[in-house]
C-alpha cells in the first residue's frame, strides 16, 4: 500500500500535460502511485504522458496506473473513479494542465500528516492568468463554514486527504463544484487538519475551460452543473449535520449558485433560472451579514429589471474613461 495516491484526470491537455507529469514524477516522495484517468481524450494527452514516463522517468513505471473511462464522463465521475482505484493511505488530485511548484511538495505534506496524525493537510497555490501574472491563494481550512462562505475554494489539488475519510461519500451531482462536494464531506469527517503555508501548486487559467468560457450559453451550462452540487451539500448539511437551512452561512452558500448567470439576467431564460434558484433565500439576502453591499445592490437591481441597463451604462462609461 503506497503512502500517497495521486489522481490525475486527463482530457484535452496535450499542450500542458508534459510539464504536469514532469513535476509529478520529480517528486522526492518515493512511496507513491500515480493514477491517470483518461476521460476519452480526443488528443494525444495520454501518449505524451506515456512518452515522458518511458523516456525520462522509467523508474516510475511500476508506480503509474492508467485507466480509460468507457465514455466521456466529466470531471465529477473521473474524480470518483480515481478514488475507487486509489490504494494509498492518503490521496490528492492534480489537474493535468497544472503543475507542482516544488519537488518535495507531497513529501512535505505527507510528512506533516504522519507527524501529527492528521486527516487532511492543505497547502497554498498560485493562480496564473492568461497574461502570465500570478497571485497567491491561501487554502487553509479547518471548518466547513469557511467553504460555505467561499473563504477557501476547497480545491482537491491542494488537499492531501486520508483515503478512509472518502469511503462511501455522496458523489458529486454535476461537473462544477465537484471538488467542493468532496472537500466538504472530508472536512466534516476529519478529526484533525493541518496546513503547510507555502504555495506548492500552480493553477493555470485556461479561457476555454468549462469554468472560464464566456457567453450566455456557457453561463447557463455552468449554472446547471453547479446548482445540483450546492443543493446536494445543502440537503446533506441540513439533514445529517443539523445545519439550519435559513442560517446566514447557508443563505450565502445557496446564493453562490446564482452568480454565474447574473451577467446575463437581461435574457428571459437566464432571469427565470436566476429567480427559480433557491427562491426561499430571497427574503434573507439584504439582511445577510456575509453578503457584501455591492452584491445586495445587484440583487435589488436584478429584481427591478434594472441590472442590465445599469451594467451596460457602467461598461460604456468605463470604456470612455479608459480612452481619455
Amino acid at each position: 500500500m503506497p503512502a500517497v495516491s495521486v489522481i490525475i484526470p486527463v482530457y484535452n491537455v496535450e499542450q500542458y500535460v508534459g510539464r504536469c507529469v514532469r513535476s509529478l514524477f520529480s517528486q522526492t516522495l518515493d512511496d507513491i502511485e500515480f493514477i491517470f484517468i483518461d476521460d476519452c481524450s480526443p488528443d494525444n494527452s495520454v501518449t505524451v504522458v506515456r512518452e515522458v514516463l518511458e523516456n525520462e522517468f522509467p523508474a516510475r513505471k511500476p508506480q503509474a496506473r492508467f485507466f480509460r473511462m468507457p465514455v466521456n464522463s466529466g470531471q465529477a465521475a473521473v474524480r470518483m473513479t480515481g478514488l475507487g482505484l486509489a490504494t494509498g493511505d492518503y490521496v490528492i488530485h492534480c489537474d493535468a494542465d497544472d503543475e507542482l511548484l516544488s519537488p518535495d511538495a507531497y513529501g512535505r505534506m505527507y510528512g506533516k500528516a504522519v507527524a501529527g496524525n492528521l486527516d487532511i493537510v492543505s497547502c497554498n497555490y498560485l493562480v496564473e492568468d492568461a497574461s502570465g501574472q500570478e497571485r497567491l491563494v491561501r487554502e487553509e481550512c479547518t471548518d466547513v463554514r469557511q467553504l460555505l462562505l467561499d473563504e477557501v475554494q476547497g480545491s482537491l489539488c491542494c488537499r492531501l486527504v486520508r483515503l478512509s475519510l472518502l469511503k462511501d461519500i455522496l458523489p458529486p451531482a454535476g461537473n462544477m463544484g465537484e471538488d467542493l462536494v468532496i472537500s466538504v464531506q472530508a472536512t466534516l469527517r476529519a478529526k484533525a487538519s493541518g496546513h503547510v503555508d507555502e504555495a506548492f501548486y500552480l493553477y493555470r487559467y485556461r479561457a476555454n475551460s468549462i469554468s472560464k468560457e464566456r457567453g450566455k450559453d456557457s453561463a447557463v451550462k455552468r449554472h446547471k452543473a453547479l446548482t445540483p452540487n450546492i443543493k446536494l451539500l445543502a440537503d446533506l448539511l441540513v439533514g445529517t449535520y443539523r445545519y439550519q437551512g435559513d442560517s446566514p452561512e447557508m443563505v450565502c452558500f445557496k446564493y453562490y449558485a446564482r452568480h454565474c448567470i447574473e451577467p446575463y439576467v437581461g435574457d428571459r431564460e437566464c432571469y427565470r433560472l436566476w429567480k427559480d434558484t433557491f427562491p426561499e433565500i430571497d427574503g434573507s439576502i439584504l439582511s445577510n451579514p456575509f453578503i457584501p453591499l455591492w452584491k445586495k445592490c445587484r440583487f435589488v437591481l436584478i429584481h427591478l429589471h434594472l441590472y442590465g441597463p445599469v451594467r451596460w451604462c457602467s461598461q460604456r462609461l468605463g470604456k470612455l474613461l479608459k480612452r481619455k
